[in-house]
């Protein structure tokens, strides 16, 4: 179970880190250019072109983030190791990464299209990376709050506890019953005190 969610917590980080990622880069520029034409123009320029055929990928890696999170918040429970990542630690992971993955996004965009740097190219950077920030965090709330839905559906699907008592096996079934049978031996049963003869 461990090793499972070993591999649970990178893939709904991810998740949620291309989510955040691509969902703040569009608000990025919706926030500095609010032209519909003129941001158009200047994404196009830069490289963004293909940002309006990443729908479908925004939503398919924010279902995949938000089912691994229920199912590690499961696993979790199911197995009883180990505390759940706090809402911090996630908010940083997914803040570093999103904002380092915008960054870098940026300067390839443009090298792979040859753009010149612009004067709003500052002004983008500084919002794009806020934004990344304020996204990284709600992603960090959301995640916590799935995997304890996880956790709640494990304890409601978890068998009754004497169900799992008598899932034991036979062998400790059996020293149990010794070990009462040993300290609960009924006392010798005595009859009434003889009356002194007179």
């Amino acid at each position: 179970m461990s090793i499972w969610r070993g591999r649970l917590r990178p893939v709904a980080l991810f998740g949620a880190a291309a989510t955040g990622l691509l969902a703040a880069h569009e608000l990025d520029y919706r926030f500095v250019v609010p032209d519909p034409a003129h941001r158009h123009d200047l994404l196009l320029r830069s490289g963004h072109g293909y940002l309006g055929h990443m729908l479908a990928f925004v939503i398919a890696a924010g279902v995949i983030a938000a089912f691994t999170a229920v199912a590690l918040g499961f696993a979790r429970a199911r197995s009883r190791e180990g505390e759940p990542a706090g809402v911090r630690a996630i908010a940083m992971r997914l803040t570093l990464v999103q904002s380092g993955g915008f960054v870098l996004l940026e300067a390839v965009e443009r090298l792979l299209v040859g753009s010149p740097p612009d004067d709003r190219l500052a002004v983008i950077t500084v919002v794009g990376i806020v934004v990344q920030a304020l996204t990284a965090m709600a992603g960090a709330l959301l995640l916590a709050l799935l995997e304890r839905v996880g956790a709640v559906i494990a304890s409601l699907l978890a068998p009754p506890p004497r169900a799992r008592h008598a899932s034991r096996g036979l062998r400790p079934i059996l020293r149990d019953l010794v070990v009462d049978l040993r300290f609960h031996r009924p006392r010798p049963v005595r009859g009434p005190p003889l009356l002194a003869r007179a």
